[in-house]
């Protein structure tokens, strides 16, 4: 079996729920993971079943197909300075550094090698993540693409996209996550208003959004009708639903996301 070796710079809540993830198929796929942290205590659970932890970055990258590079967005550019004299000219960079260009990413690697962008989500954690990749970097061949594509689907959904849509996709579904617990947490809140356990109720409103994003997964119903469908004439449905129109939960959640997308943009030219 061909081996791929996977180095990942940073171990912290992304790097280590990519980890997990790639080592749960290790064995069946040939995988070979690295990783180094500045707080290895936080990797202790990843190195007992199976990722080797090295004290430096360098160490890690050497000889590795693929690295990815989990650090903070500030720690980015310094940590790829450091390795680029010994990373792997055929190997490929994946960053899920929010907010940095691809032209700031090749310019710290000096052209090294290729670099992907990536942008992730948090339910990755749980391997349904959703991966934006941008390969538009000219010296990227179509092997390493479709490798980097297999990493990570293994992991969730995964999305070729050029690197102008990353913003409104961080916006959208990078910070989609706070928007769905924030609701779910209001939910959560009237169970418990109108007596029921937090726990039970917390449960209750896991498993609705859990039922209805497999419905919305499962038919090409318009998300509107499946909605009316719940909503019975003079029923208790259309009562409730009569109050999130009047207060405009529709716009409010456009206001979000773009309100995010402006605070993305913003943070790319600081």
């Amino acid at each position: 079996m061909t081996t791929t070796t996977i180095a990942c710079i940073g171990c912290g809540n992304m790097g280590g729920a990519m980890l997990g993830g790639w080592l749960h198929q290790a064995q069946e796929k040939g995988y070979v993971l690295r990783g180094m942290t500045r707080t290895p205590s936080r990797a202790a659970a990843l190195v007992e079943r199976g990722l080797q932890l090295l004290p430096t970055a360098r160490e890690a990258v050497q000889g590795a197909d693929v690295v990815i590079l989990a650090v903070k967005p500030y720690q980015a550019e310094a940590v790829l300075r450091d390795v680029a004299p010994v990373l792997p000219q055929n190997s490929v960079v994946v960053s899920v550094a929010a907010g940095l260009s691809l032209e700031r990413l090749r310019q710290a690697l000096a052209d090294r090698c290729p670099v992907v962008r990536c942008m992730p989500n948090t339910p990755a954690v749980v391997g349904q993540g959703i991966f934006a990749l941008c390969f538009d970097h000219p010296a990227l061949q179509e092997s390493q693409k479709e490798a980097v594509r297999r990493l990570f689907a293994s992991l969730g959904m995964v999305l070729d996209l050029p690197e102008s849509k990353f913003t409104a996709f961080s916006a959208l579904v990078g910070a989609g996550p706070a928007y769905v617990f924030q609701m779910m947490q209001g939910l959560v809140q009237a169970g418990v208003t109108q007596g029921f356990p937090r726990a039970q109720a917390r449960d209750l409103v896991t498993a609705l959004f859990a039922g209805c994003a497999c419905m919305a997964a499962r038919q090409d119903t318009p998300l509107m009708e499946l909605r009316d469908q719940v909503c019975s004439p003079a029923g208790l449905t259309i009562a409730g639903v009569n109050v999130l129109d009047r207060a405009g939960l529709s716009g409010l959640l456009v206001d979000a996301v773009l309100a995010a997308e402006e605070r993305g943009r913003q943070m790319e030219t600081e």
